[in-house]
Protein backbone atom coordinates (compact mmCIF):
# COMPACT_ATOMS: atom_id res chain seq x y z
CA UNK A 1 0.00 0.00 0.00
CA UNK A 2 1.41 3.29 -1.32
CA UNK A 3 1.57 5.46 2.22
CA UNK A 4 0.07 9.58 1.92
CA UNK A 5 1.88 12.54 0.96
CA UNK A 6 1.51 13.53 4.48
CA UNK A 7 3.19 9.86 5.91
CA UNK A 8 5.95 10.44 2.97
CA UNK A 9 6.77 13.93 4.45
CA UNK A 10 7.12 12.59 7.86
CA UNK A 11 9.39 9.74 6.39
CA UNK A 12 11.85 12.16 5.20
CA UNK A 13 12.01 13.96 8.16
CA UNK A 14 13.04 10.85 10.01
CA UNK A 15 15.45 9.85 7.40
CA UNK A 16 17.15 13.23 8.11
CA UNK A 17 17.01 12.48 11.87
CA UNK A 18 17.81 8.66 12.17
CA UNK A 19 20.13 6.16 10.30
CA UNK A 20 18.87 5.12 6.94
CA UNK A 21 19.03 1.64 7.27
CA UNK A 22 16.27 1.22 10.02
CA UNK A 23 14.33 4.15 8.49
CA UNK A 24 14.01 2.24 4.87
CA UNK A 25 13.00 -1.18 6.91
CA UNK A 26 10.65 0.94 9.50
CA UNK A 27 9.42 2.16 6.01
CA UNK A 28 8.88 -1.36 4.24
CA UNK A 29 7.05 -2.46 7.51
CA UNK A 30 4.41 0.46 6.98
CA UNK A 31 4.12 0.52 3.05
CA UNK A 32 4.07 -3.70 3.23
CA UNK A 33 1.90 -4.63 6.20
CA UNK A 34 -1.74 -5.13 7.17
CA UNK A 35 -2.80 -2.96 10.18
CA UNK A 36 -3.09 -6.16 12.98
CA UNK A 37 1.06 -6.37 12.16
CA UNK A 38 1.29 -2.94 12.50
CA UNK A 39 -0.25 -3.11 16.30
CA UNK A 40 2.49 -4.39 18.90
CA UNK A 41 5.79 -4.25 17.22
CA UNK A 42 8.72 -4.76 19.73
CA UNK A 43 11.88 -3.16 18.35
CA UNK A 44 14.30 -5.38 19.67
CA UNK A 45 12.85 -8.67 17.64
CA UNK A 46 12.48 -6.37 14.34
CA UNK A 47 16.42 -4.98 14.60
CA UNK A 48 17.29 -9.27 15.11
CA UNK A 49 14.70 -9.91 12.44
CA UNK A 50 16.22 -7.13 9.60
CA UNK A 51 19.67 -7.84 11.12
CA UNK A 52 20.10 -4.24 12.13
CA UNK A 53 21.82 -2.74 15.04
CA UNK A 54 19.94 -2.60 17.90
CA UNK A 55 20.26 1.52 19.27
CA UNK A 56 19.69 2.53 15.72
CA UNK A 57 16.40 0.89 15.22
CA UNK A 58 15.18 1.54 18.90
CA UNK A 59 16.15 5.61 17.48
CA UNK A 60 14.62 5.64 14.35
CA UNK A 61 11.85 4.06 16.49
CA UNK A 62 11.59 6.63 18.89
CA UNK A 63 12.51 9.21 16.32
CA UNK A 64 9.10 7.92 14.50
CA UNK A 65 7.07 8.36 17.73
CA UNK A 66 8.53 12.19 18.40
CA UNK A 67 6.95 12.72 14.33
CA UNK A 68 3.44 11.08 15.29
CA UNK A 69 4.25 7.78 12.64
CA UNK A 70 3.49 5.70 15.78
CA UNK A 71 1.74 5.89 19.33
CA UNK A 72 4.30 4.53 21.88
CA UNK A 73 3.41 2.59 24.79
CA UNK A 74 5.54 0.47 27.81
CA UNK A 75 3.91 -2.53 28.32
CA UNK A 76 4.05 -4.76 31.25
CA UNK A 77 3.92 -8.42 30.17
CA UNK A 78 3.28 -11.63 32.14
CA UNK A 79 6.23 -13.81 31.69
CA UNK A 80 3.50 -16.34 31.44
CA UNK A 81 1.51 -16.40 29.04
CA UNK A 82 2.47 -13.26 27.34
CA UNK A 83 -0.60 -10.81 27.72
CA UNK A 84 -0.52 -7.56 28.75
CA UNK A 85 -0.49 -6.99 32.74
CA UNK A 86 -0.90 -3.25 32.15
CA UNK A 87 0.52 -0.36 29.88
CA UNK A 88 1.88 3.04 29.79
CA UNK A 89 2.21 6.17 28.17
CA UNK A 90 5.81 6.65 29.93
CA UNK A 91 8.28 4.67 32.15
CA UNK A 92 7.41 6.79 35.12
CA UNK A 93 3.72 5.78 34.32
CA UNK A 94 4.17 2.09 34.59
CA UNK A 95 3.61 1.31 38.35
CA UNK A 96 5.82 -1.06 39.56
CA UNK A 97 5.87 -3.45 42.89
CA UNK A 98 7.30 -2.79 45.91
Amino acid sequence: MKVSAETEGLFTVLRQSAKPEPVRAIEKLVEDSPDRELCRINALAFAAEHKLDEEDVIAAFLHGARLCIFDMSWNILCPGCGGVLGSGTTLKTVNQPE
